[in-house]
């Protein structure tokens, strides 16, 4: 066991509630098993008294049912983190982001339910978002303008990084970057950051998972805040303040600009996802979803203005891991869903309620 770090494992009694019907059928009156549910959504709580996983059951339609509650081993910051990625699947781990207590939490999505496998030091105050591949984790640091890197084992043991920290570059105008999302490139030969209050994205070239020096570029958007990248390593990243939607090259060497600030002619473009050629955006102030096409160049089109209407204003999205179903988290622990058709249009599944959740940031599904 490590010093720097707080090794929990699960305690069904203290931890969970309603667990088993996390990941277990029910019985039927013959014995056997009925209702299975397909895969999960997970949603953050960002509670201050205490971090915690909402867990819901995925049907094979695509409809939620609200199970188990499991507990990160940190404390949330009570309020909104203004990012994406707070929470992130790869394989069978979670990577949360513990921003009260600055540490970011594995855990392992086993047969017998969502167990809690470690936690680590950020190395910096207010962690909004992290990023996992092969082996290796990067956060963002919002309060202190910093990326921190880790290594994880398959089944979620954490150990530090030594000498991984690096510096975002500093804001020309003062205060901090106000950073919203980090993420590595498909190869994973960079990671991207984006940061809203110097409009800029930051790039870094990973080798054997060690960071280089911060490489900074001008955003073609104002405001630049959630992103993702489509399957041939082009970067899209919704704009806030501009109300659109940018893509680019992003490589080891090379970054470029493709499509410049596509408008979706709604407010507060912040969260994205990339889907089958498509790209998502959740727009904040209109209480929509944006929709775009993606050419195979990275080049993007406005598909539809208002491909979906979340009521009030969504807070995160994330896709199934087959990415035939949209999940938007709203306020207060509500998840909505909508099926995602082939040709990129969305059909309302509902809203489900989860345990109270505070601010933003924070949801994942497999």
């Amino acid at each position: 066991m490590h010093r720097h770090l707080a090794r929990r494992t699960l305690s069904a009694a203290a931890l969970a509630v309603g667990l088993g019907t996390a990941f277990a059928a029910a019985a039927s009156a013959h014995g056997g098993p009925s209702h299975q549910p397909a895969d999960h959504v997970y949603e953050t709580t960002n509670a201050s008294s205490g971090n915690a996983i909402q867990v819901f059951d995925r049907a094979a339609d695509g409809r939620l049912t609200a199970a188990g509650l499991v507990a990160t081993g940190g404390s949330g910051s009570g309020g909104s983190l203004h990012s994406q990625g707070g929470l992130v699947r790869q394989g069978d781990l979670l990577f949360a982001v513990n921003a009260g207590s600055a540490t970011v939490a594995a855990l392992e999505i086993t047969d017998h339910g969502l167990v809690l496998r470690d936690t680590i030091s950020t190395h910096g105050t207010l962690p909004v978002s992290v990023t996992a591949r092969g082996g290796v984790g990067y956060v963002v640091n919002q309060g202190s303008d910093t990326i921190t890197g880790f290594r994880y084992s398959s089944h979620g043991d954490l150990s530090p990084l030594p000498g991984s920290s690096r510096p975002l570059t500093p804001n020309s105008a003062g205060g901090i970057t106000d950073a919203a999302q980090i993420q590595f490139t498909p190869d994973g030969s960079s990671l991207l950051v984006t940061e809203k209050a110097s409009n800029t994205l930051d790039t870094f070239a990973v080798r054997g998972g060690y960071a280089g020096h911060a490489v900074p570029h001008a955003a073609a958007g104002t405001t630049p805040y959630g992103f993702d990248f489509d399957a041939r390593g082009h970067a899209v990243v919704s704009e806030a303040a501009s109300g659109s939607v940018s893509s680019y090259d992003v490589g080891r060497r090379d970054f470029g600009v493709i499509s410049p600030a596509v408008s979706n002619t709604q407010a507060a473009a912040c969260w994205l996802v990339v889907a089958r050629g498509y790209a998502y955006a959740v727009n904040a102030a209109s209480g929509t979803v944006s929709s775009y096409t993606i050419a195979r160049d990275g080049s993007l089109a406005l598909k539809a203005a208002v491909a979906a209407n979340t009521g009030a204003g969504g807070t995160d999205a994330a896709l199934s891991a087959d990415q035939h179903f949209l999940y938007v988290r709203m306020g207060g622990g509500v998840v909505s869903s909508w099926a995602v058709a082939r040709d990129g249009s969305l059909t309302a599944l509902g809203t489900t309620q989860g345990a109270p959740a505070f601010g933003t940031a924070g949801l994942a599904a497999n």
